[in-house]
């Protein structure tokens, strides 16, 4: 039980520390290996609604997805770690070569993508078609990464 309060409160007071959202992810798995890439930089970081998301996907959106948080103390070092991250891991736009790159974006444009997005529409289901891209944030170009 020590071991628990330790965590969440101050040492010196009664406080409880401050965490704020770095990131959100759709699957554990994802948010899981974020987590570890910030510990591996020394950043202590905590995952909040895992077990709800896992339990019922659908309530990802009501709740916000699986939320990666860090203590406040940490931020510059994690602004740091996320701008060499990002450097590393987005290529540049082909179209434009802008480097401001939204990754893991759902594009519905193929034909699959757009029939689903109507029986999803139609039947209030959840679209199981979409094809994850790249998107140029300044150009509107929709890409594959090289490598996958």
């Amino acid at each position: 039980m020590s071991d628990f309060l330790d965590s969440d409160f101050r040492e010196s007071t009664n406080e409880p520390l401050e965490r704020i959202t770095v990131k959100t992810f759709d699957t554990s798995v994802n948010a899981h290996l974020f987590r570890i890439e910030l510990e591996n930089e020394g950043i202590e970081s905590f995952i909040y609604d895992e077990e709800t998301i896992t339990m019922d996907p659908l309530l990802s959106n009501a709740i916000g997805g699986i939320k990666v948080k860090i203590n406040v103390k940490d931020i510059e070092r994690t602004k740091e770690f996320l701008a060499k991250r990002n450097e590393e891991l987005n290529p540049p736009c082909p179209n434009c070569g802008s480097k401001k790159i939204m990754t893991n974006f759902r594009s519905f444009k193929s034909a699959s993508g757009i029939i689903s997005a109507i029986a999803a529409f139609l039947f209030t289901i959840f679209p199981p078609m979409f094809k994850t891209v790249n998107k140029c944030l300044d150009c509107n170009h929709e890409f594959e990464n090289e490598d996958q």
